[in-house]
């Protein structure tokens, strides 16, 4: 299978490792605006073809897959165009701007025959399989979801993790950029969410980077979403609680996850030993950690959703995350900015 990659940003290297490290499946060629950026890449990886125009790219290789991996707002237009020529289509989340263009993507998918992922990757985690097992099986009676990050975009940035255009309104800010991972999530473990009700704020940024929305279903379970960019401390964690007050958590950056459950420390014993529960798992979780790091750990969901699309591909099933799934998604991070901008709850329309 050959596959073409458009954009080469921070986020391609990772989808080209996944690339190589499947069999008979190889990236030929590269194309960006920018065209020291894609031959860069390209010896990094060693691809050989490196293209600036990706009409260029679709006449001179016979393509099977093209992976997009350029900014929210040329997402729809990329999709649209590529349908034309290419079998098979990867878009990194989220899918686009609004449904409106995820609407228009997927009647230019379907006309042309093509075949669409949307790179919604962390439910390939397995601890997130994991989780939904048990809530599917029986196992754990799910009332609420509660998905939680703090990070500072300060310090991201440092690093490389993200780009300035993260937080410009243009590309719609830290909700789809950051959120758009959580609305997915409680989609996920919550299909059945009917109305958003948000507060925040625009704390040092032309975008909202600090708030907390509030999910409600059909059903008694609610879902709840906390973000913060502006934060000096990191932290990812996912909490499922059941109705007998049973929490599991999902620490994601050091892929840990555990079931909360000491009784309250109310005794010189129950003080200890919930200290040594607590020093136990603190070993376990940057253990985990460390292994993760070398072993590259936060390659395994999306290695995990590009290997299942390209077996969906050569079996001819559906995309393990449809256009519609991707559409979905974008409908509740469109109600959760227009519950932060109206200040009001906002019923979601499935």
């Amino acid at each position: 299978m050959k596959v073409g990659v458009i954009g080469c940003g921070g986020i391609a290297p990772y989808h080209i490792q996944a690339y190589q490290s499947l069999k008979n499946v190889k990236v030929v060629a590269l194309c960006d605006l920018n065209p020291e950026k894609a031959k860069n890449l390209a010896a990094k990886f060693e691809i050989e073809k490196t293209f600036r125009d990706y009409w260029d790219m679709f006449e001179k290789e016979d393509l099977d897959l093209v992976d997009i991996c350029t900014p929210v707002s040329t997402h729809a237009r990329i999709v649209c165009d590529t349908a034309k020529a290419v079998p098979a289509i990867f878009v990194e989340k989220p899918m686009a701007l609004n449904v409106s263009e995820c609407d228009e993507m997927i009647k230019e998918v379907k006309k042309h025959g093509s075949k669409l992922c949307v790179g919604h990757n962390q439910i390939f985690s397995p601890h997130i399989q994991r989780a939904k097992s048990m809530v599917d099986s029986g196992a754990f009676n799910l009332f609420s979801f509660r998905t939680t990050l703090k990070a500072s975009f300060e310090k991201l940035k440092e690093y490389n993790l993200v780009s300035p255009w993260n937080v410009s309104p243009k590309q719609r800010g830290i909700i789809w950029e950051v959120c758009c991972h959580h609305a997915y999530l409680q989609l996920y473990f919550l299909p059945d969410i009917k109305e958003v009700y948000a507060v925040g704020s625009k704390v040092k940024y032309p975008v909202y980077d600090d708030f907390a929305v509030l999910l409600r279903t059909t059903g008694e379970r609610f879902g709840m979403i906390e973000i913060s960019w502006v934060s000096r401390e990191t932290e990812v964690v996912y909490e499922l609680r059941d109705s007998t007050g049973r929490r599991v958590q999902i620490h994601w950056e050091s892929d840990y996850m555990l079931e909360k459950s000491e009784d309250p420390p109310f005794t010189v014993g129950g003080v200890a030993r919930n200290f040594f529960v607590d020093e136990k798992r603190l070993l376990q979780k940057w253990a985990r950690f460390g292994i993760g790091y070398f072993r590259g750990r936060k390659l395994l969901p999306l290695f995990n959703l590009i290997s299942s699309y390209i077996e969906s591909i050569k079996r001819d099933l559906p995309p393990p995350v449809s256009p519609e799934d991707g559409r979905n998604t974008v409908n509740l991070l469109e109600c959760i900015e227009k519950s932060l901008d109206k200040q009001r709850p906002v019923a979601m329309n499935h």
